[in-house]
């Protein structure tokens, strides 16, 4: 099959016309039948593109393929009304589609947006007013809303981001072809090192979908449904054909989930324990308690209640 270097002009010509016509990146992977961070790759021109996705690309998007790859004007299309200026408008995540996943460099945040990460996690939404946000960020607050037109267009920007950052490094840590127990190994490291390397972003995606207006919150809901799939497949396959496993993967899946997102709350930078040692600590727990099941003599114990 034919391909071509994206290149993070051709990149932002496809995110460009995707947001132009105000679909998420999620509906149009959809459209295209890949996952979100495929598409998020070619975004940010770090994923090679077939001939074929394009004109793919180009149809969903209705605009001729010869139109995406032009160099002209990108830079001019309209933007998203979330973002008026700052580097979220362009959300290129710096190891995307091609870096190390268990590496982490920062994201590119506006000033408006680290501001309020900080003013959120340390007051709350709802708690964080405008003026803490900005003076958070060393901005004034005008200058606050050159970046964002309100407080609540900033957290699902921040959400987002953080999905998209999460979405890219699982697909990393999964890709080739290891055994069941060793994907569920990289899939478990990956997640606790994630909630261990971005504890504010982890924190606030825990304590703040609640206060998501009814769209954001859904989209959300349906990318964290998408990380629980992954973890729930992984663990149905080391579970090796176990005649419990409807169930195992319920209650299974949500534990080993739940110990992950908990470390936000508890992660001190102290240097005490290394972020990668609470990650390789945690995927060797999580995948002792799924290969335990295999031994024959847990296979007969039966609750108690």
């Amino acid at each position: 099959m034919s391909t071509i270097t994206t290149g993070v002009r051709v990149g932002r010509s496809v995110r460009a016309h995707r947001q132009r016509q105000g679909i998420s990146l999620r509906d149009l992977a959809a459209r295209l039948e890949v996952s979100p961070a495929t598409l998020s790759g070619i975004e940010n021109g770090n994923t090679a593109l077939s001939v074929d996705r394009l004109f793919h690309i180009a149809d969903e998007l209705d605009v001729s393929a010869p139109r995406l790859l032009e160099p002209g004007d990108v830079d001019d299309l309209p933007r998203p009304p979330a973002t008026a200026k700052g580097l979220a408008s362009w959300p290129d995540l710096p190891d995307s589609g091609a870096g190390n996943w268990r590496t982490f460099h920062d994201l590119p945040l506006d000033p408006a947006l680290t501001g309020a990460l900080i003013a959120f996690c340390q007051k709350g939404f709802h708690g964080a007013s405008i003026r803490d946000i900005a003076d958070c960020a060393g901005l004034s607050v005008a200058g606050l809303y050159h970046y964002h037109r309100s407080k609540q267009s900033m957290l699902p920007a921040l959400l987002d981001l953080t999905m998209a950052d999460l979405f890219w490094r699982l697909e990393a840590a999964r890709d080739g072809d290891p055994d069941a127990d060793e994907r569920l190994h990289r899939t478990v490291e990956c997640l606790a090192l994630y909630h261990a390397r971005r504890p504010r972003l982890a924190f606030l995606g825990a304590s703040e979908m609640r206060s998501l207006a009814p769209s954001d919150r859904s989209r959300i809901t349906r990318y964290r449904k998408d990380v629980q799939r992954m973890l729930d497949d992984d663990i149905r396959a080391a579970l090796r054909e176990d005649p419990d496993a409807d169930r195992l993967v319920v209650t299974l899946g949500n534990s080993i989930s739940t110990m992950c997102t908990s470390i936000a709350q508890w992660i001190h930078h102290d240097g005490s324990i290394s972020p990668e040692l609470i990650a390789v600590d945690y995927a060797d727990a999580a995948v002792a308690m799924v290969t335990q099941r295999r031994q024959p003599a847990t296979r007969s114990r039966k609750a108690t209640r």
